[in-house]
């Protein structure tokens, strides 16, 4: 009886495995576009983790991080197949190569455990008993369709609706937590995730942000080719598979146009980010409740919202929110170690910085425990010493990755790290130099603070961060607080870390210019996030030795909902919509950054005009975001010059001036992109290095308009 389960088990995945390759190879239309995602960026991990006895959340995160690094590391074994295999990103290859993973995966998995079925388990059957389970379902829905209304009619009362359905929402499931299933706190978390997510890359018919627009060329020329060129001299991005190989994987299997998987389904993946952070968070936090609000302080920053508009890190993030996670997960350390390299491995194929940073907290925490033993005698460390999953042979297994990756078979992106290392050190002369350092960075000390919406931001986020380091130094002091919480003294090392690689941004001079701090913030969080409930939980212990009147465990929640709402007003600049100040370009037609960003058709037309017609030798002249405009209509990226406005540039004989949409209609120009938010001054709105395009008449008046389509237009002198 039990050999016929496992062969009706069989003969179930290799009749889904047929009916996927059916769907793709005769194209059937919404089967294809959903079916291969589905089972390619689960299955494959799924059948490696089905033996484990953990949780079903945990399998879920498991099985797909897995699986993409098993879909990229494939990809990469087809592409250097290269020139044997003359068009390897291809689908015949691709999809050859994919089944075969899953057979090997298959027989594997049935040699291991002799069982291979998938089963939601008992933990399902509940979990849409109350009603209050069916609200997040609706917001993906709700972002959807206001993001489309607001593209068309300029009518945001959708997205706002949406936007302030998610605290209220939040706050319900505060009253009613006694009724709510476990299951409630993650899809409520992956429901938010997209929202927010797909808020900030839909407004447009195109790509919207800024890395996104080279990260999207390095995809297109590898679909373009057929082939990654590993030695693509372009930009640093390409040495990201995440950007090169992976997409190119996806459009094949799924048929659908390129812009669409980075405006929809890496957002699908992206919003998975959020689910294993929480498992760890409910691990350290013993709650389910705190690690939801834990997870939701990651969500509600900056960087996590905007995080599509950068897909080699919203990629290596999952990775890396995955990898911490295994590090809890009740299963043999033989197992565990072998999963974390492999995340190790997708981290650093997926992008730099945060393999970088991922090396850091990897790394240091072993010596800095090491170096405590050893001072034990001398210096009082109030930890106890237990065997850290992080060691040496680790970390240097770490380092010899990145370097062989980013030193040996790329190249680019470590020279670009060595100049940054230059640059800090030569930067140090001018230590004090305010240019040296990110406006956010220097928010955070309140400088250039304008207006209260502004002041509002920094308040809120300075709050926080204090509370997070006042976790750090409980844990670090408290041993009732160790002892509450179990963590190891590996997780009281990281921390430490964090708050010094945190502090770097904001001490040293170049390093935010380099990297933003808020997105390296976002990352760290993983790790980070519980030390702010433990750090409220300090706050209110400690006002209950005054025998203030209050019940402690509601006091806490009211101050940690009452941050994270905040957090998530200012995060979403609804307190810049509420002062009367455009700033959002997701639901603000007149936003400064929907200037910069949103992307019109005619736009993307007079730049394919110019790519069809215009001497491909020529340069292009166009104001700082112009370029992005431009590159979206050229298969191969022109010479272009983005500083034209800043006359800083010659213009040749018979060169071209771009003009955009805002441009024309407005009269504005970008002399750069802004690097802080729009303020009042003396009743007037000024916007970050936007100015008036009168004042450059002077560079048009000579030139000859050659097209003119309302919304982009080309001059040639």
């Amino acid at each position: 009886m039990e050999e016929e389960t496992v062969k009706r088990d069989i003969l179930y995945i290799l009749i889904l495995l047929i009916l996927t390759d059916i769907s793709i190879v005769t194209n059937i239309p919404f089967l294809r576009q959903s079916l291969p995602f589905l089972f390619f960026s689960i299955v494959p991990g799924y059948l490696l983790v089905k033996g484990f006895n953990i949780r079903l959340i945990e399998k879920f995160s498991l099985s797909v991080g897995l699986s993409l690094a098993f879909i990229m590391l494939t990809g990469l074994f087809v592409n250097s197949l290269y020139p044997l295999v003359l068009r390897p990103l291809s689908l015949v290859p691709l999809l050859v190569s994919l089944n075969i993973l899953v057979l090997i995966l298959l027989f594997f998995c049935f040699r291991k455990t002799g069982d291979i079925s998938f089963s939601l388990g008992k933990e399902w059957k509940s979990v849409f008993s109350h009603p209050i389970v069916f609200f997040p379902l609706f917001l993906p829905i709700l972002t959807v369709l206001g993001s489309y209304i607001m593209n068309i009619y300029s009518i945001n009362l959708i997205l706002l609706f949406m936007l302030i359905s998610i605290p209220v929402y939040i706050l319900i499931l505060a009253m009613e937590r006694d009724k709510v299933h476990p299951f409630v706190y993650p899809i409520t978390l992956y429901c938010i995730g997209f929202s927010l997510l797909a808020l900030n890359i839909l407004p447009s018919n195109y790509i919207i942000g800024r890395d996104i627009h080279m990260e999207y060329y390095c995809f297109k020329t590898s679909l373009l080719n057929h082939h990654w060129d590993i030695h693509d001299p372009y930009h640093s991005y390409n040495s990201c598979l995440s950007i090169t190989i992976l997409p190119a994987i996806y459009k094949y299997l799924l048929g659908v146009p390129p812009t669409l998987i980075f405006k929809f389904y890496y957002l699908l993946i992206g919003a998975i980010v959020p689910v294993p952070m929480y498992v760890f968070a409910r691990r350290i936090l013993k709650s389910r409740e705190f690690a939801f609000y834990a997870t939701l302080l990651l969500m509600f920053q900056f960087a996590y919202t905007y995080m599509g508009q950068y897909a080699r890190q919203l990629i290596a993030f999952l990775f890396f929110a995955t990898a911490i996670m295994t590090l809890t997960i009740p299963i043999k350390e033989s197992y565990k170690k072998i999963l974390f390299i492999i995340f190790i491995l997708a981290t650093v194929f997926s992008h730099y910085t945060s393999s970088y940073v991922f090396f850091a907290v990897v790394a240091i925490p072993p010596f800095i425990i090491w170096a405590s033993k050893h001072l034990k005698g001398r210096f009082h460390f109030p930890w106890k010493y237990s065997r850290t999953f992080s060691n040496k042979n680790l970390a240097l297994l770490f380092f010899v990755i990145i370097f062989l990756w980013y030193a040996q078979v790329t190249g680019p992106q470590f020279r670009d790290v060595s100049n940054v290392i230059i640059e800090t050190f030569r930067s140090m002369a001018n230590f004090f130099s305010l240019d040296l350092r990110n406006y956010s960075e220097q928010a955070v000390l309140g400088i250039g603070i304008a207006h209260i919406p502004n002041f509002l931001s920094t308040f809120v986020h300075d709050v926080i961060f204090a509370l997070i380091g006042i976790g750090v130094l409980g844990l670090f002091f408290k041993s009732e607080y160790r002892k509450k919480y179990g963590v190891s003294d590996e997780y009281i090392a990281s921390t430490i870390v964090i708050l010094a690689i945190l502090a770097s941004f904001v001490i040293l001079p170049y390093v935010s210019k380099a990297y933003g701090g808020t997105r390296l913030f976002s990352q760290l969080l993983v790790i980070l996030a519980p030390c702010f409930i433990i750090g409220v939980k300090f706050i209110v212990d400690y006002a209950k030795k005054f025998r203030m009147p209050f019940e402690r465990e509601k006091l806490m929640r009211t101050l940690i909902l009452a941050l994270l709402i905040l957090g998530f007003i200012c995060t979403n600049y609804l307190q810049y919509e509420l002062f009367g100040i455009p700033y959002s370009y997701a639901y603000d037609s007149g936003g400064e950054r929907r200037y910069e960003t949103f992307i019109y058709d005619s736009e993307v037309t007079g730049a394919q005009w110019l790519n069809n017609y215009g001497n491909k030798s020529a340069t292009i002249h166009t104001d700082r975001v112009g370029d992005h405009r431009i590159l979206l209509g050229f298969n191969k990226k022109p010479k272009t010059d983005h500083f034209f406005f800043n006359n800083t540039g010659p213009f040749q004989k018979g060169d071209y001036i771009y003009l955009r949409h805002l441009n024309i209609n407005e009269e504005l120009v970008f002399k750069d992109t802004p690097g802080r938010p729009p303020r009042f001054i003396n009743g007037r709105l000024e916007m970050d290095n936007v100015e008036p395009l009168t004042k450059y008449f002077w560079l048009l008046t000579d030139k000859s308009t050659i097209y003119d389509n309302g919304g982009s237009m080309i001059l040639f002198g």
